[in-house]
Parts: structure tokens; sequence; C-alpha cells
């Protein structure tokens, strides 16, 4: 034990009589054990908004519309359109479903009074408000009736607000959206941006109403947005709109589905194994920094072997043993880096706080992303600074004490 305590001393001291050359040395790994817990945090923190913003999405959320398929680098449907007779079936029979809403998707240019704005225009049920959760800052959705009558009344999210009606109330106002005149009834909640997108820039307005003055009655619904019962059974949800929508396109046994179904479940899953590997990725990519930083501590090693090769003869010649060197030099390899690890690890914690602070991208410093970035760069510094210290080990007393 004594013996060890005087070569970490030994160690120690030479560290200490080379500080900036040692700082230098270390910056490498400083800056890659910050690097890999910033990319890897980063990750984690899209991931986060983007699970959020899914469950923003709906409650116990399905997604029903039409198989495409990716030919010639476009989109081909692959059967019928899911459309209105579908919709009524569902209603009809669906026990698991008890919200659902047709989604109508266009994009448009909606003008107001004070401005205008390319934005993207759904046609909903009363129902798609239950079954996303919206909730309204001011004034009222449209209701079941305004749909059956088609009434030009929409609901505007404070995106568009502030870019069509600046400082003012819109709730009675009007804006046109393709030319066609709509009152605004209602003024959602904002929600801010997420992952993918602003979720409030949107306008909702009758599906009905979409259908016959800006989508063409002939086109099906871009999708059904569906609420199961509860969380337990979203799975029985989707068995049951795969029977009655085969039965409904009149698709054979043993015949693929024109249609797809997407739960909430699924959408997370989706995601979450996409932002993984980008994470993944993203890590790989950084840890590069910590590559070059290893080698950073090895070449500077090996100039610390060269330039101490007397005290090396001359220790081996008073009785140390190869081991003691190796673990001198190991030792000063690892302390390097080490401490460079220590350094990153603080460095990439307050970066986060920097970029959170600067854009309002909420970064999680992951626990295990510190883990990895400092786990890594002790393997840098026992597998870069190993060679040096071996070189140092076995070289030869006479030689060593020769060495000018």
């Amino acid at each position: 034990m004594r013996r060890l305590l005087k070569i970490f001393k030994v160690a120690f001291q030479s560290i200490n009589k080379n500080r900036t050359r040692s700082l230098l040395t270390v910056l490498g790994i400083i800056i890659g054990v910050a690097a890999v817990i910033m990319t890897i945090s980063a990750g984690e923190g899209a991931t986060l908004q983007v699970q959020n913003q899914i469950s923003g999405l709906g409650t116990n959320l399905l997604m029903i519309q039409t198989k495409m398929e990716h030919k010639a680098g476009i989109n081909v449907r692959m059967g019928r359109p899911i459309d209105q007779k579908d919709l009524d079936i569902l209603q009809k029979n669906s026990v698991w479903m008890p919200k659902l809403s047709p989604l109508l998707a266009i994009g448009a240019q909606a003008i107001g009074p004070d401005g205008y704005k390319s934005t993207m225009v759904y046609g909903v049920a009363y129902d798609y408000f239950y079954i996303t959760s919206r909730e309204l800052q001011s004034g009222s959705f449209f209701t079941d009736d305004d749909v059956k009558t088609a009434k030009k009344f929409c609901v505007i999210g404070e995106t568009i607000r502030r870019e069509l009606f600046p400082g003012t109330d819109p709730i009675g106002k009007q804006i046109r959206i393709d030319k066609v005149p709509f009152t605004v009834v209602g003024l959602l909640t904002e929600e801010g941006t997420g992952g993918m997108q602003d979720m409030d820039d949107i306008i909702l307005a009758p599906h009905t109403t979409i259908q016959n003055r800006l989508y063409g009655r002939t086109r099906g619904y871009t999708m059904i947005m569906a609420s199961a019962m509860d969380e337990d059974h979203i799975l029985d949800a989707k068995l049951e709109t795969t029977e009655l929508l085969r039965e409904s396109h009149k698709i054979k046994e043993g015949e693929d589905d024109d249609f797809e179904i997407m739960t909430q479940i699924e959408l997370q899953e989706i995601t979450r194994n996409i932002t993984g590997i980008l994470t993944i990725l993203m890590g790989a990519v950084a840890s590069i920094s910590l590559i070059v930083g290893g080698i950073g501590i090895m070449n500077i090693m090996l100039v610390s072997v060269t330039e101490r090769t007397r005290e090396i003869g001359t220790r081996l010649a008073i009785g140390a043993r190869e081991n003691d060197i190796l673990t001198q030099f190991l030792i000063e390899a690892t302390v390097l880096s080490l401490s460079g690890g220590a350094l990153g690890v603080v460095l990439g914690v307050i970066g986060n706080q920097i970029i959170y602070r600067a854009t309002g991208f909420f970064i999680p410093t992951a626990l295990f992303s510190i883990v990895i970035g400092f786990g890594f760069s002790a393997l840098v510094g026992v597998a870069f600074g190993y060679f040096p210290a071996r070189k140092a080990a076995k070289l030869n007393p006479i030689d060593a004490l020769r060495y000018e």
C-alpha cells in the first residue's frame, strides 16, 4: 500500500510540474465529454418534446387513413379513400370508440383585417375538440348543428390571431380562406411550438363546410380520428375498426387491408425509436472528439517518457520494478483523462442550461449521458496511456542512464 501511495505521489508531482501542458492535453477530453453529454441530452430533450406533443394530440388516439405506398417518388393510394360511408359505419357499430371525427387537411391562404398567412385548415366535427383535448381561451366551439348545416364558422390558434388580428379580439370577426368568408367563433388556448410543428398555427372549421367550399365533395377524408374508451381498450378499438372497415371495403379473407390504423401508443413507440437512433448517432459523432483527446494524451505521454528517460533509468537502477513504472505512467494518463472528464461534465451541464436559456428548448441533463461521458474518458485514459506506460516500463536501465 505504501509503495502504491508513493507511486501516486510521484505521478501527481509530475503532472503538477507541467500544469500548462497538462491542461492543454486534457482540453480534448473536456470538449469531448461535454459534447457527448450535450448531444445525448439534446436527443433526450427532443424525444421528450415529441412524446409530449403526441400525448397532446388526443386522448387514447386512433388515426384511420387510406393506405399509401411510395412509388416513383410519389405517394400512391392503395385503395378507396376513407369517406363518409366508413364514418357512418364506425359511428353506428363501434363499441370501443365513443368519439369519432373526420379530418380534412388543406393548405390555404388566410386573410384577416390586418394581414395574411399561409396555414393549414382542418375540417373537423365537434368531437374533434374532445379527442384532441383542445381548450378555448375565449369564444366557443362550433356545434354539431353548425357541422350539419355547414356553417362558415372557424376556431383559430394563437399564432393565427397574432398574424391576422394583432392586439385585437378576433371573436365575431371574419377571415377569408381562399376567398370564402368565415366568422371566428373561438380562440384556442396557446400550446406553443412542439418538436414537429407550431400547435397554434391552425384553423379549425366544420368538415362539411370545408368539403363543400374548399376540398371537393368527391374526395374522401384525410383521416378519421377516434378516441378509444380508455387506454386499456385501444387494441380492442383497433381490432374492431379493422373488422368494420374490411367489411365496408369488401375486402376478402386473405387480402391486405387498403387502410391503416395508427394508435397513439404505436406512434409514440415509432418516434421513440427514431429519436433513440438519432441520439445514438449524435453521441457516436461527439465521441470522436474523445478519441482525438485520447490520442493527445498518448502523444504527450510519449513525449514525457522521452523527456524522463534518465529519471526512469535511475528509478529502475535503485530498485523500482517494471510494474511500478507502468503503474506510475498509467496513473498519470488516467488522472489527466478523469480530470478532463470531470471538467467536461461541468461544461456539458452548463452548456445545456445556456442552450435552454438562449432558445427555450428544454434539455434535461440525462444521468446516463454523464455516466457514458465520464466512463468513456476513463477508458480513453487507460487505453491511450497504456502504450507509453509500457514503453517506459520496458526501458533498459543502463541505456536509460546513458540517454542524453
